[in-house]
């Protein structure tokens, strides 16, 4: 009996094969944006009982330009931003909050960033003039937070409860639309 090779199945015609991709393509990027949620809910800070639970309590400080700033609900979606000078993720972000507290309502802090005039030339040196900036060289109000990591980002919404929270890297038009969302709601 003689030796027959085995026949090769035909290989699919292209346009299976390019749909094939696409659809093992669109499923790993499913599975990699599915994934980098899972990560950023872990890594979102936990919010205080007390701030999700009612109105954060009025915090009146001084900003490091001389004046003095007053958090609190006042029906508007507000952002609270605990930054560091130090923080190398701070320094991609700072510019786009800077550009953004020209139409919403933004404050930052600079914890644990040295003296208000420390923390003011640097301000300077980045012309990030349009940020209210608190200091907390002791880390003193980021205690009252929870606050472990820079950048970290309250949402509060327009009732002055702490709505959303996230640390790390996000986008200005994530941030945009965060505050949309709860103003609109």
């Amino acid at each position: 009996m003689p030796d027959n090779p085995p026949i090769a199945p035909e290989p699919p015609p292209p346009a299976k094969a390019k749909k094939r991709r696409r659809g093992l393509w669109l499923l790993e990027l499913a599975i990699f944006i599915g994934i980098f949620w899972v990560v950023r809910a872990l890594m979102a800070p936990n919010i205080p009982a007390e701030f999700a639970a009612h109105p954060l309590p009025a915090i009146t400080a001084p900003t490091v330009n001389g004046g003095t700033a007053t958090i609190a609900a006042d029906g508007k979606p507000t952002l609270i931003v605990f930054w560091a000078t130090w923080c190398g993720v701070c320094h991609v972000e700072l510019p786009w909050l800077n550009n953004l507290a020209k139409t919403e309502q933004i404050f930052t802090i600079a914890l644990q960033s040295g003296s208000a005039d420390e923390v003011r030339a640097y301000l300077a040196q980045n012309q990030l003039n349009h940020l209210t900036v608190i200091n907390d060289p002791d880390g003193q109000i980021a205690r009252q937070f929870g606050v472990g990591v820079t950048p970290t980002l309250f949402f509060l919404g327009p009732d002055g409860r702490i709505a959303m929270a996230e640390t790390g890297i996000t986008s200005p038009w994530g941030i945009r639309l965060r505050l949309w969302w709860l103003g609109f709601f």
